[in-house]
C-alpha cells in the first residue's frame, strides 16, 4: 500500500527509506514499526488507492453481482 505523508513541520529530511521534500513524501509498503514511528511523532499518513475503479459498460450497467444461473437439462429422463 501506498501512502502520502505530511511532516509536521516544513523542510527536506530522510527517514529510514522516506526522502522529505517541503515536508511531504510518499511512500510504498513501509513497515508497521515505521508508520507507527510517524504516526507517533505527528506525521499525517493518508493512504493512496493505487487501484483504479473499474470500468463501467455504460450501455449495459454496472456488472451483475449475481452467479451464473444454471442450465435445464439436456436428457429428460422419464
Amino acid at each position: 500500500m501506498r501512502y502520502e505523508i505530511t511532516a509536521p513541520h516544513e523542510g527536506d529530511e530522510q527517514l529510514a527509506d522516506i526522502t522529505f521534500a517541503d515536508g511531504r513524501a510518499t511512500a510504498t509498503d513501509p513497515g508497521e514499526g515505521l508508520l507507527l514511528y510517524l504516526r507517533r511523532h505527528g506525521y499525517t499518513l493518508e493512504p493512496v488507492d493505487d487501484d483504479p475503479p473499474p470500468e463501467q459498460d455504460t450501455e449495459n450497467g454496472p456488472p451483475s453481482t449475481k452467479p451464473a444461473g444454471r442450465s435445464a437439462a439436456r436428457n429428460k429422463r422419464g
